[in-house]
């Protein structure tokens, strides 16, 4: 395989270095550009480019790629790009619903990537990461994915290092319009959605949408439920005289869900007995046993989002673009715990950690075109702050009631948390050559935070006191992230290009060392050590990519081969400080059982890899798809955790399956189009210590639409019905969950 992977990668880089002079034989300079690569008729796929750039770096879901996925992709991003090679999304729920499923995008976890609407960031903390369950897609005309180099031009939110995804919103239509769709499905699945469109009114031009769903759906493996989920989305078009437009985009989202519990390695071995393990519905009068109870283990997610968008064209070469944005996100979490401090003792009960987050700044940017040069210079400014960023503790009582027993760790902001962000692009074209590059600076400071503690009177009353060992923050982060892309259509049937990127990820997993000191307090603090001191090595992960791709289309084939790179620096990575215990010098210092081991960012990676996006268009009536990915991901050095040295350099990244794709048919006759889907994960690792193997899996999925056109005063007549996992395999994903079984979700919509 390394053999193999050699000669494509000899073979690409000559092609992408070509001089820009060398033309196939017969053709002349600046005759046809292969600027789209598409299935013939409808338009699955696309690369795509921002602002101000001549080489295509993404691609882009189109609203028929986002029809292949079915049900799922209606309120799932991740579900939306799973088509595409190189991601390896996760679902827990037939419906895309649950919040805590997970994707990687070339191995590196889509939580340490980012998320937007036409370039305005949507992210949140704790867990740090994008929003993907918060819209619903309905309301978008196309996903677009930057998977290596990411334009500077992007809002990045948290970080770059999970690839990119920006929404493209599908604004206020010209027309008014009504779209109503309603969905039903196996496990009580139920959704309703509605979306109204004004169309031009008035002189003025203002085009309105407005849009709002309802989904619930029960957990298919346990008591509880995955909703109900509450949307209302908005959005509004202004135009001003024949240079100016105005655009404002609304979205609220709210969700409640019971938890998903994930099995132990023990129970994934035998799934055939624990696939339907979940959290218990009856109380048993045992604490000891009820903290594992459905009601004891939910969360709530609100979220706002209002963005604005004005766009100026002085000239036909000029752009000025401004976008102020602000976001609210709300978030209570309980969960269930084997031991919760409280007056003198640690007993069986749950946690509530609620926090409100607020973030708000603005885009501006200016561009100018000319005959073989583009520019553009931008500034991202943003501001956020936290509030009840506070842990209250409960025992649990026999009867099913809670005992307030006071705070765990509880940290409080001082002040905001800026963020400024200049960048530049330039790009242009030379004949049949085009080139690229951009750069973006970061700095992140992020608040001071002042630290409390627990006490208890006589009467065992929690009260709080200040204790300055426990505050940390007041830093500032920053990076330098360069970007290059050059491409070269060598005929009308084949362009190469390459492109280089720095992405970035900031610093994250907060609470857990905070949560380790609260818990260490007494000894550490004998021992001199503060809370700061643990975050002395918090820095941002940086991640180089180098993309090697070529496109080619002839005939009935499309085929779209790209080799790409990777190098890490700066990973979140256990490590083992080898402390003893201060009362007992000749022991270690003990955390959870076993000697202290916390996570900060010192580890290091690498990676290199092969997708290869394909499509044969055998005939108007038939399409088959095949999209593999090969992706080796390993650590640079051995990983010392728990006391424990575990021999990791070499060795392939936990988590990130080296083999993995989707294919599938799409045949269409008139109206109906039958779509069956192949999906592969290969084997990987669960832990460092490569004892717990994740078996590779493959499940088969079934899409079945049905069209009925220009049916007055129908403009379109939509009936869906989908088959999860036809087959009904049984099979784990990461996080040791249950993939989603067999299930049937069937739609039907209406637009007038």
């Amino acid at each position: 395989m390394k053999k193999t992977i050699g000669y494509l990668f000899v073979f690409v880089l000559g092609w992408v270095w070509m001089p820009p002079f060398a033309l196939a034989e017969g053709e002349k300079k600046g005759e046809a550009r292969l600027e789209e690569i598409v299935v013939t008729g409808e338009k699955f796929v696309l690369p795509t480019k921002e602002a101000a750039e001549t080489v295509y770096t993404g691609v882009e879901v189109t609203p028929e790629g986002l029809r292949l996925g079915g049900e799922k992709t209606s309120q799932s991003v991740w579900e939306a790009v799973s088509l595409l090679p190189g991601v390896v999304f996760e679902g827990l729920d037939p419906a895309g619903l649950s919040t805590q499923s997970g994707v990687r995008i070339r191995g590196i976890s889509g939580s340490l990537g980012s998320l937007s609407v036409e370039g305005v960031p949507i992210y949140g903390g704790n867990p740090i990461g994008p929003r993907s369950y918060i819209l619903d897609l309905e309301n978008f005309k196309g996903v677009a994915v930057y998977k290596g180099a990411v334009p500077a031009d992007l809002g990045p939110g948290a970080g770059t290092r999970g690839g990119t995804i920006e929404l493209r919103p599908l604004w206020a239509l010209d027309r008014p319009g009504i779209l109503l769709k309603s969905s039903l499905g196996s496990f009580n699945y139920q959704k309703g959605f509605l979306r109204l469109d004004s169309g031009k009114g008035g002189p003025a031009g203002t085009r309105v949408s407005l849009s709002a769903s309802y989904a619930d759906e029960d957990k298919w493996k346990g008591p509880g439920q995955l909703g109900p989920r509450k949307n209302l989305n908005f959005t509004l078009v202004q135009p001003v005289g024949g240079r100016l437009e105005i655009k404002l985009w609304g979205n609220v989202n709210d969700v409640k869900q019971d938890k998903l519990r994930p099995l132990t390695y023990a129970q994934i071995s035998d799934p055939e007995k624990y696939d339907r393990y979940d959290y218990s519905e009856k109380l048993t009068g045992k604490p000891s046993e009820d903290w594992q109870s459905y009601p004891f283990n939910t969360i709530q997610w609100t979220n706002y989002d209002l963005y604005a968008f004005l766009d100026y064209r002085p000239s036909d070469n000029w752009q000025l673009v401004l976008k102020p944005y602000y976001r609210k996100e709300k978030k209570e979490d309980w969960a269930g715990s084997s031991s919760v401090s409280g007056p003198g003792a640690s007993k069986p009960g749950v946690q509530n950690s609620g926090w409100t987050a607020r973030r708000w700044g603005t885009i501006g940017e200016i561009s100018a075109a000319f005959s073989s040069v583009k520019g553009l210079l931008g500034y991202q400014y943003e501001q956020s702050d936290w509030l009840d960023s506070i842990t209250s503790n409960y025992w649990l009582n026999a009867d099913g009631s809670l005992t307030f027993v006071g705070w765990g760790r509880y940290t409080e902001g001082k002040g905001a948390s800026p963020r400024h962000s200049p960048y530049a692009k330039i790009s242009g074209s030379l004949g049949k050559f085009n080139w690229q590059a951009g750069l973006k600076y970061l700095a992140l400071k992020e608040s001071a935070n002042e630290g409390y503690l627990t006490q208890f009177d006589a009467k065992g009353n929690p009260y709080l006191v200040r204790e300055p060992k426990m505050d940390y923050g007041a830093r500032t982060y920053t990076a330098w992230l360069p970007t290059l892309g050059a491409s070269y259509l060598v005929n009308d049937q084949a362009e190469v290009y390459s492109s280089f990127g720095r992405t970035f990820q900031q610093p994250y997993a907060y609470m857990p060392l905070i949560n380790m000191y609260y818990a260490l307090y007494n000894k550490l603090t004998k021992m001199g050590i503060t809370l700061e001191d643990l975050f002395k090595e918090y820095k941002p992960e940086i991640t180089d990519n180098l993309d090697l791709g070529l496109r080619f289309r002839k005939g009935i084939f499309e085929f779209n081969p790209t080799l790409f790179f990777s190098k890490h620096t700066n990973l979140n990575t256990t490590v083992t400080p080898g402390w003893k215990d201060p009362e007992h010098p000749s022991q270690p210092l003990l955390y959870q059982g076993n000697p202290v081991s916390y996570n900060t960012f010192v580890g290091r990676a690498k990676g290199y890899g092969l997708e290869l996006g394909s499509w044969m268009i055998l005939s108007e009536h038939l399409t088959f798809f095949v999209n593999p990915t090969f992706s080796r991901l390993v650590y640079e050095g051995d990983i010392i955790s728990g006391g424990t040295t575990y021999t990791t350099d070499g060795k392939q990244v936990v988590n990130v399956p080296e083999w993995s794709g989707t294919a599938g048919l799409i045949a269409k006759v008139q109206g109906l189009e039958v779509v069956p889907k192949v999906r592969y994960v290969g084997e990987r690792q669960g832990n460092i210590s490569y004892q717990e193997k994740l078996d590779a899996y493959t499940v088969v999925d079934l899409y079945i639409g049905y069209t009925l056109k220009e049916h007055k005063p129908l403009k379109d007549m939509k009936l869906a019905l989908e088959v999860n996992n036809l087959f009904g395999k049984k099979y784990i994903v990461a996080g040791y969950y249950p993939g989603v079984p067999f299930s049937v979700l069937g739609s039907i919509s209406f637009a007038f």
